[in-house]
């Protein structure tokens, strides 16, 4: 349900064909919330049958026609009333965890391997936030002030990730004092 909700939030940012949102969801929404590009697609002829999205066709040379969405009042209406319900938290669901949990049945470096594996992802992850985050902060201030909430979850996403990448040190320096311990 919530990817309707995500294409009418992106669509009122800015209108666009399904290629441009697809950009833009990979720039931003994808970190919080996944959806192939198959499904956003559904989505898209959905909320237009339903009249919450306009959609326009642009002749392109040498290219079929793009189509342009963009949000009607009845979408407008409809993502206003969606934002102001209450969202249920969420769990963690990470398998990683629930490794560590099971560790003491995992040989320290295959354990120490997929910790460093998962740090690396993390740590590419961080730096693809902090290069949005960039690109939010060369934004004209009209554009921040305006967008200063959309911003929020980007914000978060930062700092998760750097607390992960701490947790994820500190756990492999963890590793290595029970290994000098150990004698292995």
């Amino acid at each position: 349900m919530s990817l309707r909700f995500a294409v009418l939030t992106l669509l009122d940012i800015e209108p666009g064909s399904g290629y441009d949102l697809k950009r833009r969801f990979a720039r931003s929404v994808t970190h919080f919330w996944s959806a192939s590009h198959q499904q956003m697609y559904r989505e898209l002829h959905k909320l237009h049958e339903e009249g919450l999205l306009d959609c326009i066709e642009q002749a392109q040379e040498g290219r079929p026609d793009k189509k342009v969405y963009s949000l009607t009042d009845a979408g407008r209406k409809a993502l206003k009333a969606w934002a102001e319900q209450p969202a249920a938290p969420q769990k963690i669901r990470d398998p990683l965890l629930l490794q560590v949990f099971a560790g003491h049945h995992v040989d320290p470096p295959v354990m120490r391997a997929e910790l460093e594996r998962h740090l690396a992802e993390h740590r590419a992850l961080l730096q693809t936030y902090e290069e949005q985050n960039q690109r939010f902060y060369n934004r004209d201030a009209a554009s921040q002030q305006h967008l200063w909430l959309a911003h929020q979850p980007l914000l978060l996403g930062i700092e998760t990730e750097k607390t992960w990448i701490r947790w994820a040190e500190q756990l492999l320096a963890r590793l290595d004092d029970e290994k000098h311990l150990t004698g292995d």
